[in-house]
């Protein structure tokens, strides 16, 4: 039986290439000490570093190293409330559709004593900017580049714009659409952004925190001095150049023609109209009457594997917040479906999946 993998925004497979580049630093030496073997280990991280950094369009010294986009989310918000010294800023806003990495950090911050303001997204999961208070007391604002569920664009540029007006941080997860969309640290006008590897066909277990210069959060890991007193502990030698790797791949952004082609052989409603910008291999639906809990059962005994959301949340029975949020009932949430196309998937096999899909939940 083909099995079909429709997840790619949960992980990517591993690109041969990238295993191939690790392979040699499996058995790296400490990237601090001195003797050969860690001069090595430090000049192939500087490398990786510099292809991130000309990747994202940013400084080198700008990118810091983490495990992934969920350590990068902590460090941006958590780490610019501890190195706040002012007094009067003690608002957070944090959009309503956000991932469970950022979401979550608000009772971290409500101890640290900030206030945090969930602000709401329209039927699409994007920002409501107008219905924003950017005053003087915002410290940061978390806003994604494309949600991860639905796949949707934030107007992220008026986004940054507003808040660069107000002096406050803007914190941007662009996890989904690095390499798959133009993300640039000065275009989206963010002060952090995040990326992650697993998601460009890299290694789990690394992505980075884009800080502008002059922006310095507090380091949450410390010890050792590493990643310019930024993070500390030895650096994961193997998945930084895995990551560096791949971000040395052709960025491909995915096709819409595939994802019309396989919509069009699913019996579903659409939750994202065609006409909506979002991420060309991002297919979200819901079957009326039909839990997504089921619906994955059942098209995962037929070789497809996709999801109802979030990755991290794949085992949950809860409905989609982001669906909860975009205004949906708590019936329409627990309908919701997601299917991540490869971004190498022709139309023609994109019908096909879609037809496998059919047969099914049929």
């Amino acid at each position: 039986m083909k099995r079909w993998y429709l997840d790619n925004a949960a992980t990517t497979p591993l690109a041969p290439e990238v295993r191939e580049a690790m392979l040699p630093w499996l058995d790296a030496g400490n990237p601090s000490s001195l003797y050969r073997e860690g001069r090595a280990a430090k000049a192939a991280i500087d490398e990786a570093r510099e292809r991130v950094a000309e990747r994202v369009g940013c400084l080198f010294a700008e990118v810091i190293f983490t495990s992934g986009g969920t350590e990068a989310a902590n460090f941006a918000i958590i780490g610019a409330a501890l190195a706040n010294e002012n007094p009067q800023r003690r608002r957070i806003l944090i959009s309503a559709a956000e991932h469970h990495c950022t979401l979550e950090t608000a009772a971290v911050l409500t101890r640290l004593g900030y206030q945090v303001e969930i602000t709401p997204v329209d039927r699409l999961g994007r920002v409501l900017i107008d219905q924003i208070a950017f005053d003087d007391d915002v410290l940061l604002i978390a806003a994604m580049h494309a949600n991860n569920e639905l796949g949707t664009f934030n107007d992220v540029g008026e986004i940054g714009r507003r808040a660069r007006e107000s002096g406050a941080l803007y914190f941007c997860d662009a996890v989904q659409t690095f390499m798959k969309h133009p993300v640039s640290l000065y275009a989206l006008g963010a002060d952090l952004i995040a990326v992650s590897g697993h998601k460009i066909h890299g290694p789990k277990g690394i992505g980075a925190l884009i800080v502008r210069a002059g922006t310095k959060p507090k380091p949450l890991i410390n010890g050792g001095g590493q990643e310019r007193e930024m993070r500390g502990g030895t650096e994961n030698v193997a998945a930084i150049v895995g990551l560096g790797e791949a971000v040395r791949r052709e960025p491909k952004p995915g096709r819409v023609a595939s994802r019309e082609a396989f919509l069009s052989e699913v019996p579903a409603v659409r939750t994202v109209p065609a006409d909506a910008p979002s991420l060309a291999g991002h297919a979200h639906v819901r079957i009326p009457g039909k839990t997504a809990e089921t619906a994955l059962i059942r098209l995962d005994r037929a070789g497809i594997s996709a999801s109802s959301g979030a990755a991290c949340s794949s085992g949950s029975t809860e409905p989609s917040h982001v669906m909860l949020a975009a205004g949906f009932s708590v019936a329409e949430a627990r309908e919701g479906l997601r299917f991540t196309l490869p971004t190498e998937m022709t139309e023609t096999e994109a019908r096909d999946a879609g037809r496998a899909v059919a047969a099914a939940l049929g």
